[in-house]
């Protein structure tokens, strides 16, 4: 039913169990996974000029990528057919990079968790999840923040 299930990742609990349950439906459909991690430059770019600003983005590209061999580390003995991408965002909105990388790879099925950061966080923050729902006509498998 579903050939290529794209998975954003985060460093948070909720992402590690996201990533356990698409390995489950990608190996049960025999189907492809893109786990994609953002790291988000976003705040580095408002045309100011910051003492140190290549030495923060080195750092925090550098904790990216060990993020990015952790996932590594996790899927190697699950027989998932899978790639890993390190997308970055100076702005384009975290959803909208998610979702051209998601249409290029021509996804047939997104899988998202729900942080749950509770109503006054999510009107600040916002949430990608929704986000990605109102943007894209992909089927998208949200699964909660576990308890």
């Amino acid at each position: 039913m579903f050939h290529k299930i794209y998975v954003p990742v985060d460093s948070s609990d909720v992402s590690e169990h996201i990533l356990n349950k698409a390995i489950e439906l990608a190996l049960s459909n025999n189907a492809k996974l893109r786990i994609a991690h953002v790291v988000n430059f976003e705040q580095m770019t408002f045309g100011i000029e910051m003492i140190g600003a290549n030495e923060l983005k080195d750092s925090i590209l550098s904790i990216a990528k060990e993020f990015v061999e952790h996932i590594k580390e996790t899927i190697k003995n699950k027989h998932v057919q899978a790639e890993i991408v390190l997308l970055e965002n100076y702005g384009a909105g975290l959803s909208n990079l998610l979702l051209e990388d998601a249409k290029a790879w021509h996804t047939d099925l997104f899988i998202i968790g729900s942080h749950n950061l509770g109503s006054f966080s999510h009107l600040i923050a916002g949430g990608v999840a929704e986000d990605i729902s109102q943007g894209s006509n992909i089927p998208i498998l949200l699964i909660p923040k576990h308890k």
